[in-house]
């Protein structure tokens, strides 16, 4: 199904801006119709293809958080 959308969010896994035309499926055009961030669109308009097999996806890499290192402070109470 084809919609307009009326402001930008993520469509079938792909980021889309307010104002573009998109292809996708009639459950995932009808949630974002009730959730008024699209509405149908006329059928004579430039089409954003959410849903193709062969483009490629980026692996994010989460950053590790680097352990704290005890203190050697030589005293069994701590603040002493």
């Amino acid at each position: 199904m084809r919609i307009e959308m009326l402001r930008s969010t993520i469509v079938d896994l792909n980021q889309v801006n307010k104002g573009d035309f998109v292809e996708t499926s009639e459950s995932t055009a009808r949630l974002l119709i009730g959730m008024n961030k699209a509405k149908e669109a006329p059928l004579l308009q430039n089409v954003v293809i959410t849903s193709e097999p062969d483009v490629e996806k980026t692996s994010v890499k989460k950053k590790t958080t680097p352990k704290r290192k005890p203190k050697a402070n030589g005293n069994s109470q701590p603040g002493v």
